[in-house]
């Protein structure tokens, strides 16, 4: 292992445009199946989420108590499963997605780093003094670790190891209470956060610390383009290489709880290629498709995510069991966002229903009609939140007469009106005794190529039947 290799910047976000054409990459031959089966196939033609080398990590929720060392933190971990030089581009977004801060880091073949999100943000550590860009003391190359050509190594020579005072300052004021100071070119924002109000976070929380949420891309150069920008993927940085793996732990050592899981592995489809070649995908959109220029919407390659989940809970009884929800959602602003419109990343829910262990079900939307005794739930929430499922929280249904467990169906389109669902993940987080805790992903209904689902049948209102959706794959050409 060896030590992180970063560029860090303040992030403003930049408006650019570009167009790129190009001929499709190979698909598989026609293949002969049974009566109704497809015509043609193509494994890696999927929007199904897996853990598998993928060209973009997304941690969906991060939170950081800036106050200790001991309390709650996020740590990361980026592998590169290759056997050449990669680089991997973090962004740090808040939970209404303004991009804060970005930054490198340079893996050599087969190589391993961990991030401790405390030292980034409360101390604004992002390198050891000994330096860890590329042929620097810090960054030992194995045996077996390659050239890889696509990599401008001389980017990543002498690179930043702290952001300074006053870029620490910027960075905690809008993971804590969304806003940052004038600094220099960068312009003074009050709401790029969603802790507007009385101070209190939109997703409840109300102990002060950083929240937000990250990307990791696979890039070209140490540079400090972001994925916000058009041209990072048409002309620009990244890269369409499926070779990082990563994983997550929150951590509070305080309370004695420790939770961790696989980060949502995202494949660039098809994969390879040199930066802005202009390869096409079979994807009608992808996880970055919102900002892309209208041109190259799909630019990016990545698979798109789902939007509709079961969520298993247990809540209360002898084992004092606690679960949790940490949601991430795609927001509603298009392209290159500032501070005078991420507000409107806060985005509507389409439907949660709860189910106890018997199949009971109680169901609430945001067109409810007329029932008694009403039930009043908050329907709109940030790109990124950590939601506790209990009787007293204003988000998702009370089980059927407090019933300690079942699973809660989750419709986090932002739109029920439109065809295409809006991208999503939720990861269940339990806890019990204050000692036992646990993450793990909820299961996703229909992929990201599934249609948007209607209202249920639960609702007054709604008709649909509540299961596996159409699991589907993009049109092949």
């Amino acid at each position: 292992m060896k030590k992180l290799t970063v560029w860090a910047l303040l992030a403003t976000l930049v408006v650019a445009g570009s167009a790129f054409a190009g001929p499709s990459r190979g698909v598989a031959a026609d293949a002969t199946f049974p009566t109704g089966a497809p015509a043609t196939t193509n494994n890696d033609d999927s929007c199904d989420i897996g853990v598998a080398p993928a060209a973009t990590l997304l941690l969906p929720y991060f939170e950081v108590d800036l106050t200790s060392r001991a309390g709650e933190t996020t740590i990361f971990t980026v592998t590169n499963v290759s056997n050449v030089e990669q680089v991997a581009h973090i962004t740090l977004w808040t939970d209404l997605s303004y991009p804060v801060i970005d930054f490198n880091v340079y893996l050599t073949g087969y190589d391993v780093q961990s991030i401790n999100l405390y030292d980034v943000i409360a101390l604004g550590q992002i390198a050891p003094a000994r330096g860890t860009g590329f042929e620097d003391s810090g960054s030992p190359e194995g045996d077996f670790s390659g050239d890889n050509v696509l990599v401008d190594e001389d980017t990543c020579r002498f690179l930043r190891v702290d952001v300074g005072a006053q870029y620490r300052q910027r960075m905690q004021q809008a993971f804590t209470v969304g806003s940052i100071p004038a600094l220099g070119t960068f312009p003074a924002c009050s709401n790029i956060g969603s802790s507007l109000a009385n101070g209190l976070n939109q997703n409840g929380r109300r102990n002060g610390n950083a929240i937000g949420y990250a990307t990791i891309d696979v890039a070209s150069i140490c540079g400090t383009q972001l994925p916000s920008d058009p041209t990072y993927f048409t002309t620009g940085e990244a890269l369409f290489d499926n070779v990082l793996i990563g994983d997550y732990q929150q951590v509070n050592a305080g309370q004695f709880y420790a939770q961790g899981n696989p980060m949502v592995h995202i494949r660039a489809i098809p994969e390879g290629g040199e930066p802005g070649d202009g390869t096409v995908t079979n994807f009608d959109r992808t996880f970055y498709s919102r900002y892309q220029a209208d041109a190259t919407p799909t630019a990016d390659r990545r698979q798109p995510l789902p939007s509709q989940f079961a969520a298993r809970f247990i809540d209360g009884g002898a084992g004092s069991f606690e679960t949790f929800y940490k949601i991430w959602r795609e927001g509603n602003v298009e392209g290159a966002s500032d501070c005078g419109d991420v507000d409107e990343n806060i985005t509507n829910v389409t439907e949660f229903v709860t189910f106890d262990e018997e199949e009971n079900a109680v169901g609430a939307a945001p067109d409810d009609g007329p029932i008694s005794p009403p039930i009043t739930l908050e329907f709109t929430l940030a790109e990124t939140g950590l939601y506790e499922m209990d009787d007293t929280d204003d988000t998702f249904p009370a089980a059927f007469e407090d019933a300690l467990a079942g699973w809660v169906y989750m419709n986090l389109d932002n739109d029920d009106d439109d065809e295409i669902a809006s991208q999503n993940w939720v990861i269940v987080s339990m806890r019990a005794q204050g000692v036992y805790s646990v993450d793990f992903d909820a299961a996703w209904l229909g992929n990201g190529c599934s249609p948007a689902a209607e209202l249920s049948e639960v609702d007054p209102q709604g008709d649909a039947v509540i299961g596996p959706a159409p699991n589907e794959t993009p049109d092949l050409p």
